[in-house]
């Protein structure tokens, strides 16, 4: 659960866990556990052409690492196995051929997440951060000739609220959180040919539209993760 800038001697940040005089205490920690329940069922529709999916889910994270709460200063053990939260959603999926060169994907997901258990009291029942609820995409195909595919992919995410991984968004003074990320949705094309039966090339074009978009948050609000701009990559593919 890294990946930020405190990693340091910050359990809540995948760092190393010190008591209140910096002394290493990782011994002391337990490791963290995930418990992932899912029921789910499929069906070939359309004559095989099409499988459809579906499936809910549950999971539970417990022992969480969390960073002490700034009032009370580091616990004595150093050990901060204190958190626990659970997901639970539903999820959708569709794939395959919708005319003989027309295929598609698409999968939806709903899900909601709980903070069950925190070394700060107000945590709990919040959502989790940089956690969105809702996310989608789908993706088109066209096989124009026997060498020649093109087609586009869209993704959406919902919004989110900058904070510690694994821990609740900050919340303001009137109980909202604070530090709020916009949903986004970005296009991506791409293009194949297939040069002969060894060779082919692909071309990638990210983010077409150049959109600003933000996939994640510092818990201060300092600073963003900023999603791709628009970007092309030329791939050339060889087999032996």
């Amino acid at each position: 659960n890294g990946g930020e800038s405190d990693v340091g001697s910050s359990c809540g940040y995948g760092g190393i866990c010190v008591d209140e005089n910096n002394n290493v205490t990782i011994a002391d920690s337990r490791p963290e556990k995930t418990e992932s329940i899912e029921l789910g069922t499929k069906w070939n529709i359309m004559d095989n052409k099409l499988l459809a999916t579906a499936a809910v889910f549950q999971i539970t994270k417990s022992d969480v690492m969390e960073q002490s709460p700034n009032t009370t200063g580091y616990e004595s053990s150093g050990a901060q196995n204190t958190g626990k939260n659970r997901v639970r959603g539903i999820e959708l999926g569709l794939s395959g051929q919708l005319t003989p060169r027309l295929t598609a994907q698409a999968g939806i997901a709903l899900m909601d997440a709980e903070i069950l258990e925190s070394n700060v009291a107000a945590n709990v029942g919040k959502t989790l951060s940089n956690f969105a609820d809702r996310s989608a995409f789908a993706q088109l195909r066209y096989q124009a000739t026997d060498a020649f595919s093109f087609g586009g992919a869209l993704k959406y995410e919902d919004k989110r609220y900058a904070g510690q991984p694994d821990s609740a968004p900050g919340i303001n003074a009137e109980g909202q959180y604070s530090q709020p990320i916009p949903s986004y949705a970005v296009i991506d094309l791409f293009a194949n040919y297939r040069l002969n039966k060894h060779a082919d090339v692909r071309l990638n074009i990210g983010n077409v539209a150049d959109r600003d978009y933000y996939t994640a948050g510092y818990r201060s609000g300092s600073f963003l993760y900023k999603g791709d701009a628009r970007n092309v990559r030329v791939t050339l593919n060889y087999d032996f």
